[in-house]
Order: C-alpha cells, then structure tokens, then sequence
C-alpha cells in the first residue's frame, strides 16, 4: 500500500510542476502582451497571486516550486533577475530576449514543449 501512495504521490506532484509550469509560463505570456516597454517585472508573489489555483494549506509548496522554476529560467537565460531585496528577488523580461517572442508566437503548451527540447538538447 505505501508503494502505491508514493507513486501516486509522485505522480501528482510531476503533475502539480507541469501545472504550475503551465500556469508561470501563461502569466509570462499575459504580462508580455500587455507590455507597453522593453521591459516587464515580477515578484514570484505576484506570479501565485495570479494563479488562483490552490488551496492555501498548499500554497508554502508551490510557492517553492514557483520559485524554483523562475530560478531554472534565470539560469538558463530566458529571465532576469533585476534586483535583489528583503522582499525577494524581482525578476524581468526584456523586449530584446528571445524568450520574449516565444511567448507571443505560442501556446503555454508549446512554449514548455521549447523549453523542454532546449534542455534535451543540452
């Protein structure tokens, strides 16, 4: 029985990552289409006031999981971080970054799919 739990467990958290993924890359996508400039800022905070998908005994989780995959992106080029204060990081998108363009010229699905083949590749 506890093999079950855990794979299910696992499962649901793999599912949970896709979903917040999804979730981070679809805010991205608004932010961007809305931009009146060259560059667009965020606090991880407003990426999971955004989201309104969970519940607020799972929040601690996936505000964890949120900041990981921004930090994932810093790392591989696609975000910035613009400054560093006792609130947390503030991280940005310029105009000029291909990231930006992929998120106009695609779906969320299709942007994580890009993503996903970049790091394949790597």
């Amino acid at each position: 029985m506890d093999g079950a739990r855990t794979i299910s467990r696992s499962y649901s958290e793999r599912l949970d990552a896709l979903r917040i993924k999804l979730a981070i890359i679809k805010f991205l996508k608004e932010l961007v289409q809305s931009a009146k400039g060259n560059l667009v800022t965020f606090r991880p905070s407003k990426v999971v006031q955004e989201l309104h998908i969970y519940d607020s005994h799972d929040m601690r989780t996936k505000t964890v999981m949120i900041r990981a995959f921004l930090d994932e992106l810093v790392q591989r080029g696609y975000i910035t971080v613009i400054k560093r204060s006792a609130r947390g990081k503030v991280y940005g998108l310029y105009r000029n970054n291909r990231f930006w363009s992929v998120l106009l010229s695609r779906e969320p699905e299709g942007v994580l799919e890009t993503l996903n083949m970049e790091e394949a590749r790597r």
